[in-house]
């Protein structure tokens, strides 16, 4: 990868990093916060185990990670249109599923990014896409009742989590074009002496 494609590798994924610690953060508070207890370790380790299982995997086997994200990614899409769509999940007993989700293999993502930016870029891009689209179907049902306008459901954790995941998913995607500008076209010569 060229020094600019590792730069831009490298921010974002400082990036994404630093929003992922504070999401663990603000999720696991909200949690332990309401309900608190047993079920707050229940809800949070079923989204952390998956994104630290995800994260590990994307670090010790970047290329066999890359079916396996593509995988988690399309469910995670289907998930979360499914969901605005159909109301699968109670928003207001069991919180913001789908974004959680959405948040939680984002985070993932930006490991596998290190090694593989053009694929980690494009499944964020993908992911925050499935997340607007997702929050535009909920507005769209909502139109014709009393419910938040645009401003509001973009500002709530459906607009948290979509931003980031674009902005840093664009930021992968040009690190990967150029990384592939150069580097590895060329064959590496020993030095003989």
């Amino acid at each position: 990868m060229s020094g600019t494609g590792k730069v831009l590798s490298y921010g974002a994924f400082t990036v994404m990093a630093l929003f992922g610690l504070l999401g663990v953060m603000f999720v696991a508070g909200e949690a332990f916060d309401d309900p608190g207890g047993w079920s707050a370790v229940g809800m949070t380790a079923s989204w952390l185990v998956p994104l630290v299982a995800l994260s590990v995997f994307a670090v010790l086997r970047p290329e066999s990670a890359g079916p396996v994200f593509v995988a988690a990614t399309a469910l995670a899409v289907g998930f979360t249109l499914a969901d605005s769509a159909f109301g699968i999940i109670p928003r207001d007993d069991w919180g913001p599923v789908a974004a959680i989700v959405v948040f939680a293999l984002g985070v993932a993502l930006a490991f596998l990014g290190l090694r593989r930016a053009m694929l980690a870029g494009l499944l964020m891009v993908t992911a925050g896409l499935a997340q607007l689209a997702a929050t535009v179907i909920v507005i769209a049902m909502r139109a014709a009742g009393d419910e938040p306008g645009a401003s509001a459901m973009l500002g709530g954790s459906s607009g948290v989590v979509m931003v980031p995941l674009l902005v840093v998913g664009f930021l992968f995607v040009l690190a990967g074009s150029f990384g592939h500008e150069r580097g590895h076209d060329r064959v590496e010569h020993p030095d003989y002496r």
